[in-house]
């Protein structure tokens, strides 16, 4: 019987290595894009060398991809093309977008302001459109877009970041109603107060006294971590809910409460 297949990038971060193994549990095979070990832009958390042995001896077949600019439309659609190619269908999508930039209005400059939009919005639109096509033509399919708590509660230190979160939220709840008749999930998780690298960098929560005081703002009084938040995306991906669309879900400790 043929497997499911899913998409999820950034994978070889965040909540990627989890998630994947969270799919490959629930029987997906993956295509899993991230990034190359030599980048030294972001960093890689989890290799795809550490990665695959692991996925494999779960029951999934996998493939990686390490050479797309998911802010074009063109990387996009190439890398929903190799699901094709490879797989010869794709049920389910998992699209990590943006970046994280902090600090006050007047002093951010044109360039964080163009890179926000390219990473915050561009990447959804891109995204969206290169993945729902197929799902339209099979008439199912399951998108969860990663964004930010940010996005729903208007922040003093995160403007440009969380104003352009907020639009992209707008975007994936207004799509997933649109290709609600198509047997179409579109949703959007967005976090905040998560533990991993990206987060302590922003926030500066490497530093033990600085870590205590972020973890103080959230009701639950601690970081949430990659496993949590791969358990709570999987029910959106593995198309046992088919009933949930068009929404946001928060996942901040309840902090965007």
């Amino acid at each position: 019987m043929t497997r499911p297949v899913a998409l999820i990038t950034m994978a070889t971060g965040y909540v990627g290595p989890a998630l994947a193994r969270t799919m490959a549990d629930r029987g997906f095979d993956l295509v899993l894009q991230g990034m190359a070990d030599s980048d030294s832009m972001v960093g890689v958390e989890v290799s795809f060398a550490d990665q695959i042995p692991d996925l494999e001896a779960r029951g999934a077949r996998v493939d990686t991809v390490t050479d797309v600019d998911l802010s074009t439309a063109d990387g996009n659609r190439s890398l929903v093309a190799r699901c094709i190619d490879r797989f010869g269908r794709l049920d389910s999508a998992c699209f990590v977008t943006g970046a994280i930039v902090v600090g006050k209005f007047l002093d951010m400059t044109e360039q964080q302001w163009e890179r926000i939009k390219r990473t915050n919005l561009d990447m959804v639109f891109h995204a969206l459109q290169a993945v729902l096509p197929p799902m339209v033509a099979a008439g199912s399919g399951q998108v969860v877009v990663f964004t930010s708590a940010t996005g729903g509660r208007p922040d003093p230190i995160t403007s440009i970041y969380g104003g352009t979160r907020a639009g992209a939220n707008g975007i994936v709840r207004a799509v997933g109603l649109e290709h609600a008749r198509d047997g179409i999930q579109v949703n959007a998780v967005g976090t905040n107060f998560m533990d991993f690298p990206g987060f302590i960098a922003a926030s500066g929560a490497d530093d033990p006294e600085r870590r205590a005081r972020i973890e103080a703002q959230t009701p639950m009084r601690r970081l949430g971590t990659m496993n949590e938040l791969a358990h709570v995306t999987a029910p959106l991906l593995d198309g046992m809910n088919r009933f949930q669309t068009g929404q946001f879900f928060d996942f901040s400790g309840g902090w965007g409460a």
